[in-house]
C-alpha cells in the first residue's frame, strides 16, 4: 500500500477509534453521571495535573523520538520499555509518599487512597507504551483502534456496575486501571514483541536530544493546562471542579479527540516527507482545512444545543456546567488546529523549537488563569480561550518558518468556514428568540439546531468551499481502495 493511501486509511482508522471511544464515554459517563455525584467527579478532576505530569515524565517524548526516528532498532525499543518502567515506578512511590500533603493542600483527606490507589496506573501506562508505538510506527491504526475501544468498553462496564452498587469516586479510579490494564495485555497480545535485555545508553542519548525538548515542552504544557483543577480545586468546592471537569471533558472530545485522529495518522507520513517543504506545507494545509470544515460547525451546533445535551446526557443536576461548555467550544476553534501544526514543525526535527516557545505559550496561559480567577468559574473559562488562541498563533508561525506555509495562507484556509459557522450561529440565536416568545417556546432548541444546520449548509453550497473537495477527494480514494480489494 503506498503512503498516500496508508495515511487515508490510517485517518480512517483513527476516526473509527476516537468516534468509538467517544460513543463509548458518551454511554459510559451519560450512566456514571446519574449515578455519581458532581463532587466525585472533581475529585479525580483535582488529581489530574499530578497523573498528567508523571505520564508526560514517563512519556519523555520518546514515544514521538521513537515515530520520527525512521529506522529505529530493537534495541532503542528496549531500551525506552526499561526506562518506562523505571521511571513509572520511580514516579508512582513519589506519588504514594506526597498523598498526604496533597489531600491536606486541598483539604479533602478522601484525596490520600484514591491518589495511592489511582496512581498505579502510570505503571499500566508504562508497560504499554512500546508496544503502542510500534503499531503506530507501523500505521497499523486498525489494531489500536481495537485495542482501545475493547479495553475502554470492559473498563466502562466495570465503572457502571461499581457506581450501581454505591461505590461512587472508586468507579472511576477503577475504570482507569481497568482500561490501562486491559490495554497492556492487548496491545502485549497483538503485537507479539518482547523486549531484549539490553539498555543502551547511547541509543538513549540520541532519542532524548529530539524527545528531551518535546518532554520538557509536555511537562510545561500539562502544568500549565491543569492549573486550573488546582484553582477550582483550592478556591470554589469539589462540584464545581466537577462541573468544570465534565465540560472539559466534553468539549474536548471534539476540540482536540477527532483533530487528534487525524494529527496520529499524519505524522508517520510528515515524517516520511519531512524534507520536501513543498509537499509537507501542501498537505499541512489541506488538513487544515479539512478540520476546520468538520470541527467549527459542530463546535456552532454544540453551543446551540449545550442546555438539552447537558441534561439529556448527564441529567439537570449538571446544568451549572453548561455556560462553562459553551465557553469552551468558542476556544476549540483554535484549539482543533493547534497540534497539526504543531507536529508538522516536529516532523522537521524542530523539537528545540517547540520546547523552547512552549515557555511562552504555557506561561501566557498560567498568567491568564492566574488573573481570571479573580472574576470567577467563567473567568477560568475566557482565559482558556484566550490562551488556545495565543497558543495556535505561535505554532502557525513557526509553521510557517519551518514548512513554508504562509500564516495568511493559512488563516484564509479555515477563515470561509469559521465565517460561516458564525453566521449560521447567530441565525440559530435569532430563531432562538423568536421562538421563546412565540408559539413555539417548547421547541425553540429543535428550531434553533435546525435553522444553524440549514443556514451553514446553505453558504457551503452557495460559495463552493474548496474544503468540500478537499473532503469528497478522500471519499474517492476510500471509494477506489474498496473496488480494488473487490476485484
Amino acid at each position: 500500500m503506498s503512503s498516500g493511501k496508508k495515511v487515508v486509511f490510517g485517518t480512517i482508522w483513527s476516526t473509527i477509534d476516537r468516534f468509538g471511544n467517544m460513543a463509548i464515554q458518551f454511554v459510559v459517563n451519560m450512566v456514571l453521571a446519574n449515578l455519581i455525584l458532581p463532587a466525585d467527579f472533581g475529585y479525580i478532576g483535582v488529581l489530574a495535573i499530578f497523573m498528567a505530569v508523571s505520564q508526560s515524565l514517563i512519556d519523555g517524548g520518546f514515544a514521538t523520538a521513537l515515530i520520527q526516528k525512521k529506522s529505529p532498532t530493537q534495541t532503542d525499543y528496549s531500551t525506552i520499555f526499561f526506562w518506562n518502567i523505571g521511571l513509572s515506578v520511580i514516579l508512582y512511590i513519589v506519588l504514594f509518599s506526597a498523598a498526604p500533603l496533597i489531600s491536606g493542600f486541598f483539604r479533602l483527606p478522601i484525596l490520600t487512597d484514591v491518589l495511592r490507589t489511582f496512581g498505579l496506573m502510570l505503571i499500566f501506562s508504562a508497560l504499554s507504551q512500546t508496544h503502542a508505538v510500534r503499531l503506530r510506527k507501523e500505521m497499523a491504526f486498525r489494531t489500536i483502534a481495537v485495542v482501545n475501544l475493547l479495553s475502554y468498553s470492559i473498563a466502562g462496564t466495570a465503572a457502571i456496575i461499581l457506581a450501581m452498587y454505591g461505590f461512587g469516586v472508586w468507579a472511576l479510579v477503577a475504570m482507569q486501571l481497568t482500561n490501562s490494564g486491559v490495554a497492556f495485555i492487548l496491545y502485549a497480545c497483538a503485537t507479539r514483541w518482547r523486549p531484549s535485555l539490553t539498555f543502551s545508553g547511547e541509543s538513549f542519548k540520541t532519542m532524548f536530544n529530539f524527545g528531551g525538548y518535546l518532554l520538557a515542552a509536555s511537562l510545561l504544557q500539562e502544568i500549565c493546562k491543569n492549573i486550573p483543577g488546582i484553582i477550582i480545586g483550592r478556591r470554589f468546592s469539589p462540584a464545581q471542579m466537577g462541573y468544570y471537569s465534565q465540560a472539559n471533558k466534553l468539549d474536548q472530545i471534539n476540540s482536540y479527540a477527532i483533530p487528534q485522529a487525524l494529527v496520529q495518522a499524519i505524522f508517520p507520513y510528515y515524517s516520511q516527507i519531512q524534507d520536501d517543504k513543498s509537499r509537507l506545507a501542501d498537505t499541512l494545509l489541506r488538513c487544515i482545512r479539512v478540520i476546520a470544515f468538520c470541527i467549527f460547525p459542530v463546535l456552532g451546533l454544540l453551543i446551540v444545543v449545550a442546555p438539552d445535551l447537558i441534561t439529556f446526557l448527564w441529567g439537570d443536576k449538571w446544568q451549572p456546567a453548561v455556560p462553562y461548555f459553551r465557553i469552551l467550544c468558542c476556544g476549540g476553534i483554535f484549539t482543533c488546529l493547534q497540534n497539526i501544526n504543531f507536529y508538522a514543525v516536529a516532523a522537521r526535527g524542530q523539537s528545540k523549537v517547540l520546547f523552547k516557545w512552549s515557555f511562552y505559550k504555557w506561561g501566557m496561559l498560567a498568567a491568564l488563569l492566574l488573573s481570571g480567577m479573580f472574576l470567577g468559574m467563567n473567568g477560568i473559562m475566557w482565559a482558556f480561550v484566550i490562551s488556545n488562541a495565543n497558543i495556535y498563533i505561535v505554532n502557525a508561525l513557526l509553521a510557517q518558518r519551518h514548512t513554508g506555509l504562509r500564516f495568511t495562507r493559512q488563516i484564509r484556509g479555515w477563515m470561509p468556514t469559521a465565517l460561516a459557522a458564525s453566521v449560521a450561529l447567530g441565525t440559530a440565536f435569532f430563531v432562538g428568540f423568536l421562538c421563546r416568545g412565540g408559539m413555539l417556546r417548547g421547541t425553540h432548541t429543535a428550531m434553533m439546531a435546525a435553522s444553524f444546520i440549514i443556514c451553514y449548509s446553505c453558504i457551503v453550497a452557495l460559495f463552493n468551499f474548496r474544503a468540500v473537495g478537499d473532503v469528497s477527494s478522500i471519499l474517492r480514494q476510500l471509494i477506489d481502495r474498496k473496488r480494488n480489494a473487490d476485484i
